[in-house]
């Protein structure tokens, strides 16, 4: 099933790249901002990711959290954050529960085998929890301007 715009956001606790669990239901009281990614250090995946990187200034000035969320290990974020530079928390999916809860996985071929992996989407959660707006039409490279455009 697919989360939909007005719905409550499905609460999560997932590990961190850098260690530690992560429960979507602590940050309430802020907006969040959940995107799914297909693959850490690929070239549209860190194209993404240094957009919001480059913008999270104005996201926390909104009150806003990031959170990137991708089904490679805790290792490969962690190579993934260091050569983006990423300073907001990065989920490890490596089960694909969350993205299931989202209704973003999906099987692809990667070098010629078949992968579960999340579809390039976003949630813009709330402060109360409930689904603002689910992007499925992302484009990495201008996703994190219409963000903020649609937050202003």
């Amino acid at each position: 099933m697919t989360v939909s715009t007005g719905d409550l956001a499905p609460d999560f606790s997932a590990l961190q790249d850098r260690g530690g669990q992560l429960q979507l239901s602590s940050f309430r009281g802020k907006t969040v901002l959940l995107f799914f990614f297909p693959r850490a250090s690929t070239s549209y995946c860190q194209m993404q990711a240094r957009r919001f990187q480059a913008l999270l200034p104005e996201f926390q000035q909104r009150n806003v959290q990031i959170i990137g969320v991708s089904s490679d290990t805790a290792q490969q974020q962690t190579v993934f954050r260091d050569s983006c530079q990423i300073d907001y928390p990065l989920i490890t999916d490596v089960d694909h529960r969350v993205a299931r809860l989202y209704g973003v996985l999906e099987s692809a071929i990667v070098e010629q085998e078949s992968n579960l992996r999340a579809r390039r989407e976003s949630f813009l959660i709330d402060a109360q929890g409930k689904v603002l707006r689910h992007y499925t039409q992302v484009d990495a490279n201008t996703h994190a301007a219409e963000v903020m455009r649609d937050l202003d």
